[in-house]
């Protein structure tokens, strides 16, 4: 069974990557990780009394809609395809969270960002001139 991890980062786009996730699991009969990485919790957040008290609210609220929304996914998943699926939010920085995760669950294909050309694409086949 291959293990597939889906690195959500922005809700909008997330059908599209499932969705090359499922084609996936269901050639090779695998299981979907979903994987969402946020800032730090809230409620660990020790310097809380030096910021406005609606800061912390705000991303304790956004905390809350992610998972949220790494449930509702796992959850359709495994409703409509019959696929197992597990999701988890993961606090700190994105490649490492990520790396730390493909190695404690042994993940074989990491699926995440959804347009055809993005940043390092540009970095490698842009004009030079224009990057100096």
């Amino acid at each position: 069974m291959k293990n597939i991890l889906v690195a959500l980062g922005n809700p909008e786009h997330a059908d599209q990557l499932i969705a090359q996730a499922v084609k996936l699991a269901k050639l090779s009969d695998g299981k979907i990780w979903i994987s969402h990485v946020t800032e730090s919790n809230p409620d660990d957040f020790l310097a809380r009394e030096s910021g406005p008290q609606y800061v912390y609210d705000e991303r304790a609220e956004e905390q809350k809609k992610e998972a949220a929304f790494v449930k509702q996914c796992v959850t359709e998943i495994k409703k409509d395809h019959g696929i197992p699926a597990e999701g988890f939010i993961v606090e700190g920085s994105v490649t490492k969270a990520i790396r730390k995760k493909v190695e404690e669950h042994g993940i074989d294909i990491v699926i995440a960002g959804h347009r055809k050309k993005d940043f390092l694409y540009e970095l490698f086949t842009a004009n030079k001139k224009k990057i100096l």
